[in-house]
């Protein structure tokens, strides 16, 4: 081939290349979502709808951080597209946002969903302050775009709700529950956070080789969360039936394969360790409480002249046996004597 022609090959090839690249679109990056406008605005105690586009998402979903820690006041909300249609509405509720759980002041509008509520900041004691609020959508540290929320001022916003003080930190990281499960099958313990917000939990017993460890996150910063455990779910392992109350977060629980069941009448010993204190209870978990049926009997009568006095006897056998057979109340008692025991028994570290 002649050096002319292999020159006029190779710049054929080089701008058939450019052109094949040109003509083929870029794809925008997995997960990407943007803000319908550029700023949203709303008064003071009212509901502000914050509307975000899905591109090129194959979830359809959208993360959204709304304001931020020198604002006093920071939620992570994960939103979905759930119709379809490539965009989420996001409701916020100014009269309540910041004062209590981040899922009941944030909701979706129509056909979506929401979901991942947390709320970083503290609780707020008043409204949320008039002023603008930082918006961020994707992953917080790597945002795809940002908008911005505007709080107007409201002479006429309404006060804030009640019981809602804020929250104040705990002298010391402390746990108490010892009773059965309610009628669900569900046991809640309560536990208190220290300052350090983060605390691991190791729920153990020697008797029945049981071991569960997970690290827990003060996700709406009140410094407390509810534990749940779903007695009725025994053939789940630990990460299906152990939750916690709104807004909290469970990380990196891990358990002993060969026995997943929580059992009731076996002691369990509750380790709870954070970077600044110890603290170590027994724990026992009661029968579920049950009431002894009174027992019915028929009585037959025959038309003679002692049919009365046979009635009289036979209903007082009746009453006797009811008093003998069940004790209303008995199982309460015997949770109360278990949390009695378990008391005795805890150790502080």
């Amino acid at each position: 081939m002649f050096p002319s022609k292999r020159i006029e090959l190779l710049t054929t090839l080089v701008v058939v290349a450019l052109l094949a690249s040109a003509a083929t679109p870029v794809s925008a990056a997995s997960g990407n979502s943007e803000f319908a406008d550029d700023e949203f605005t709303g008064d003071r105690g009212t509901v502000i709808e914050i509307t975000l586009n899905t591109l090129d998402d194959a979830n359809d979903t959208v993360n959204l951080h709304i304001g931020n820690e020198p604002n006093g006041f920071l939620v992570h909300v994960t939103a979905v597209d759930e119709d379809g249609d490539g965009s989420v509405t996001v409701a916020l509720n100014t009269s309540t946002a910041g004062q209590t759980a981040a899922s009941s002041y944030i909701s979706a509008v129509g056909d979506d969903s929401i979901s991942n509520v947390t709320q970083e900041s503290d609780l707020l004691a008043d409204l949320l302050d008039p002023g603008t609020y930082p918006m961020k959508a994707g992953p917080i540290d790597n945002a795809t775009d940002t908008a911005t929320l505007l709080v107007e001022t409201n002479e006429s916003a309404t006060d804030p709700i009640e019981a809602t003080p804020k929250p104040k930190p705990p002298e010391e990281v402390r746990s108490g529950y010892v009773a059965p499960p309610n009628e669900d099958g569900l046991v809640t313990i309560p536990l208190v956070f220290d300052t350090s917000r983060t605390m691991t939990v190791e729920m153990s017993s020697r008797e029945t080789a049981y071991n569960t460890t997970f690290e827990l996150v003060d996700g709406n910063r009140d410094y407390k969360t509810n534990v749940t455990l779903d007695l009725t779910a025994t053939d789940q392992p630990p990460s299906e039936y152990i939750s916690v109350s709104n807004g909290d977060q469970i990380k990196n629980i891990t358990w002993n394969e060969s026995v997943t069941e929580v059992e009731t009448e076996h002691p369990y010993s509750l380790n709870l360790s954070s970077p600044q204190s110890h603290y170590a209870e027994l724990m026992v978990i009661g029968e579920p409480e049950t009431e002894t049926p009174k027992p019915t009997t028929s009585v037959e009568t025959t038309p003679t002249e002692n049919t009365t006095t046979e009635s009289n006897e036979s209903a007082t056998t009746t009453s006797g046996e009811s008093t003998d057979t069940g004790i209303p109340g008995f199982g309460a008692a015997l949770a109360v004597v278990a949390l009695v025991a378990a008391a005795f028994v805890a150790t502080r570290r």
